[in-house]
């Protein structure tokens, strides 16, 4: 009787596992978990160099500032829509607080020497010298060394001086990393592909060129995609200050959306919680979205999901659409508490579009997303979004992509995934048979509990 109440269990177990999307890597039997190393833990010196780093960017923001300084001052933010001024002097190697939970320093990963080594991506197009060259160190100062492959930093044709010879000759002196130049302006979502494909690393991590990682943010995401090679996973998101480079923590959100495929964050509540089964707050959780600037996966599995739709432009829609295929297509989307990376959250986007309105850019990859992507659903979108004007190309070629790999319907998605994107009211659906629970407007619960 005890023997078949336990094979009952394991039976049990399998299924949960498999419910929540965990890959055949889970179920291996792994070596003993170690602790994160001297590297990815707080020390004294780590603590004094804060409280240095702090200093002076106190300093900096009380400074009063010389017509010269204003100049400078006004022309960084011409560029770059952030306090460059104050960005180019603190130092390269600055550290900030460390914004993980206190459980975390306790948590025991897979041993280093199993995990993926780690190609760093980061596509950069006339960034400031001073960020871009911030987050490379942010990288090597903080991460076990044996992880890190490469750092390949992917110049999107960048046309201003600093960005030239002198950058060659400072990214030929800093370790492991290289440079690869593209011709032509590409965008960042063709250039993250250029990046992918000749990275050399078995996992990919893109980061924005305007980032600083935080002690112990690789091992966790690391640990996630050895576990189950088909995990995305995203670090916590903290804020960098722009115009007085104060690190905020990050909250634990998931990533979110509405039906104008707007890109947005959730808090996480106890019913997440609850539908995920997690017990304490350092554990990884879902999330039905990515912000798509910061994430690590495996590099194989990049591309075997569809890496990106080489048919969008510049950039914009192409994290909504990577991960709505990565659900659907049998991966999953996490967000791991234990790995925060600060990045630099800037009112609006310095960068040009190839296109003179970056709006019809923007439509036009929505577009896509909710042809190939969202089925009948995409009326909904239409119907708010007046979007359908602009047009969506070919996309043959990623309808074939879904057929083939048996991707599941986004009903499915909203069911399974992103269970609290509710129905809107009001509108007028073209074909709007297919939602019937519209006729409810006042009703705000998901649709398959009305």
């Amino acid at each position: 009787m005890s023997v078949l109440l336990s094979i009952i269990v394991i039976v049990l177990l399998s299924m949960i596992a498999i419910a929540y999307g965990q890959g055949e890597n889970e179920q291996q039997q792994w070596p003993q978990l170690e602790r994160l190393t001297d590297v990815s833990m707080p020390n004294e010196e780590k603590l004094q160099a804060v409280l240095k780093d702090e200093k002076t960017r106190a300093r900096l923001n009380k400074k009063k500032k010389s017509k010269e300084d204003l100049k400078e001052y006004r022309e960084g933010y011409q560029k770059n829509q952030f306090n460059q001024w104050i960005s180019d002097r603190l130092s390269l190697h600055r550290r900030a607080y460390d914004t993980r939970e206190v459980q975390c320093l306790h948590e025991k990963y897979l041993p280093i020497n199993i995990l993926p080594s780690v190609s760093v991506v980061i596509i950069f197009h006339n960034e400031a010298r001073s960020t871009l060259l911030r987050t490379v160190w942010s990288v090597l100062d903080r991460s076990p060394p044996s992880l890190i492959k490469e750092i390949l930093l992917v110049d999107d044709f960048s046309d201003m001086p600093h960005l030239g010879y002198m950058l060659e000759e400072e990214v030929a002196s800093i370790p492991k990393t290289r440079l690869l130049r593209l011709n032509e302006r590409s965008g960042l979502i063709r250039a993250k592909v250029v990046g992918a494909e000749v990275a050399q690393g078995e996992a990919l991590v893109f980061l924005d060129s305007h980032c600083e990682c935080n002690d112990g943010w690789l091992e966790p995401l690391l640990d996630r995609i050895k576990r189950n090679r088909k995990t995305v996973a995203m670090p916590i998101i903290d804020a960098i200050e722009f115009e007085t480079w104060e690190h905020r923590t990050g909250l634990l959100e998931r990533g979110v959306f509405d039906w104008t495929l707007t890109f947005n964050w959730k808090m996480l509540t106890e019913e997440d919680n609850k539908r995920q089964g997690r017990t304490r707050s350092i554990d990884p959780f879902m999330s039905p979205a990515m912000a798509g600037g910061l994430f690590a996966i495996d590099k194989h599995y990049f591309f075997e999901v569809g890496a990106y739709d080489m048919g969008m432009e510049t950039w914009g829609g192409e994290n909504i659409e990577m991960s709505i295929r990565v659900w659907t297509c049998g991966g999953r989307i996490e967000a791991i508490p234990c790995s925060h990376v600060a990045h630099v959250f800037r009112k609006k986007t310095p960068y040009k579009f190839n296109t003179e309105d970056p709006q019809v850019t923007i439509a036009r990859n929505l577009n896509r997303v909710a042809e190939v992507w969202m089925d009948n659903y995409k009326n909904i979108y239409y119907a708010i979004k007046k979007n359908r004007k602009y047009g969506f190309g070919d996309v043959s070629e990623r309808r074939q992509f879904r057929k083939e790999n048996k991707c599941k319907s986004f009903r499915w998605y909203l069911t399974h995934i992103f269970y609290d994107l509710y129905l809107p009211h009001d509108i007028q659906v073209v074909g709007g048979g297919s939602f019937p629970s519209l006729s409810c407007p006042q009703d705000r619960r998901p649709y398959w509990k009305r």
